[in-house]
């Protein structure tokens, strides 16, 4: 065995290793039997296949060996197992009923779990991959993605509160590893990830060397050349999500249009009219939407634009973001917070309800207490045909409630069960009107 591991460095690093590896199998599969078997079917393994040493540490690659060996070593005893159940044992059909119910669940909680994983920014994605599925510690966490550790908390607590109502919920009906396994398959492998995260890397170090060459040449402050635009718009009605390359996430809302820049040293977005949200993926490029004599500069957050008739509306859902008018006033805006930019002047709103807050990406028009004319004017962005108040008064109305932004109409029709008012809808024009009725009996 002495030959053999001189002659084979990752024979040697097991030998070094035996019972972190063997802890490692125990941690994730919760047998400390099985887990000498597996490292010793890695032992086998080593000695009689002699596998090519890849780049990375020994250990990190006999780790990787031996959860392969421990999958496999399971899925064959589950086979033999299933067999021998099928030969011996008579079918109860109450107890089949509740086996099949069993199984459906864990895969409802499986789909569930990948589709909330899935909706994750990339980096917050691959940080809880990381931590969660492959169990590396945070620190080989942010080692692998070269992040810091400070990064690497903050990615696992964005996923973990996406993620905590439906984690728990599977933790209750199946184990850990049968969890992590189903899932594991399902995701980027930590291998992959750490591929990706490598190739970011190269990229950024020749953006940085670009970047120093321009330095050094003088000019590099005048310099941050364009080299993607798009221009994006939606119509009346319609709204569309455009995905970026780096993983950020634009929303549009109705009636809204964007241009997008990708450029060496920043990403830059000019909202040319209507609304859109951002949902921003942090790489070493900043990230700034500018929208009516606004600039508003991301600090690591979820945030809407809006562009009003005299300036623009910044609200964030998460993290924060500057926000500064043309005449150099700023304010920073955190998670519920809101500004109005107008004049040179930015004016803070109140705090936002939290269902309030970015409730069109939900499809939702969200009302608590608005007056019938700000409703209104919401409405109006989902809808063709103009909507006409016959009376200033009317527009004093409180509506509360949430609606179907893809469903204006329908909200037209019930308005009148909701508030004293009719609706009468024309070839061209919508007019809501006092209900005559109420105006005879105001004490009604």
């Amino acid at each position: 065995m002495r030959e053999d591991s001189q002659n084979l460095p990752l024979l040697d690093a097991l030998m070094r290793h035996y019972d972190e590896l063997v802890d490692h199998v125990r941690r994730r599969f919760g047998d400390k039997n099985f887990a000498h078997e597996v490292v010793h079917e890695v032992y086998v393994h080593v000695v009689n296949a002699r596998p090519r040493e890849q780049e990375g540490t020994p250990l990190a690659l006999l780790k990787h060996i031996s959860t392969c060996k421990a999958i496999d070593l399971q899925r064959a005893a589950n086979s033999r197992n299933q067999w021998q159940e099928s030969v011996d044992a008579v079918p109860d059909i109450s107890q089949h009923h509740i086996d099949g119910e069993e199984v459906l669940r864990g895969k409802q909680l499986v789909d569930a779990l990948e589709n909330v994983i899935s909706d994750l920014p990339p980096r917050c994605r691959e940080v809880f991959v990381l931590h969660k599925l492959e169990e590396l510690s945070q620190d080989e966490v942010a080692t692998t993605l070269g992040i810091s550790r400070k990064m690497v908390v903050k990615h696992m607590e964005r996923a973990m509160s996406a993620i905590r109502p439906v984690w728990f919920g599977a933790q209750d009906d199946i184990g850990g590893a049968a969890l992590r396994e189903p899932l594991a398959a399902r995701l980027p492998s930590g291998a992959s990830i750490a591929r990706g995260a490598a190739k970011r890397r190269v990229v950024r170090g020749i953006a940085t060397m670009t970047a120093m060459l321009l330095l050094c040449s003088g000019t590099a402050w005048l310099v941050d050349p364009a080299y993607d635009t798009r221009q994006v718009a939606t119509a009346v009605g319609e709204t569309s999500t455009i995905t970026m390359a780096d993983g950020s996430r634009i929303h549009l809302n109705t009636d809204s249009e964007v241009r997008v820049e990708s450029r060496l040293f920043s990403r830059r977005m000019t909202l040319l009219r209507g609304e859109a949200g951002f949902d921003v993926a942090h790489t070493y490029r900043s990230f700034v939407v500018q929208a009516h004599r606004t600039t508003v500069t991301d600090i690591g957050t979820v945030f809407d634009v809006r562009n009003l008739e005299d300036g623009a509306r910044v609200s964030v859902q998460q993290g924060a973001v500057e926000v500064r008018s043309d005449d150099g006033q700023a304010q920073v805006l955190l998670a519920n917070q809101a500004v109005y930019s107008r004049g040179g002047q930015l004016e803070r709103l109140p705090d936002l309800d939290a269902d309030q807050n970015g409730a069109w990406r939900r499809g939702k028009l969200y009302f608590n207490g608005t007056p019938l004319r700000e409703a209104v004017r919401d409405m109006q962005r989902y809808l063709a045909q103009p909507i006409l108040l016959s009376d200033a008064r009317i527009g004093e109305l409180r509506l509360s409630g949430e609606y179907d932004i893809k469903d204006v109409d329908d909200l037209l029709r019930v308005l009148p069960t909701i508030l004293p008012v009719t609706v009468r809808r024309g070839a061209h024009t919508v007019v809501i009107a006092a209900n005559p009725v109420a105006a005879r009996n105001p004490s009604k």
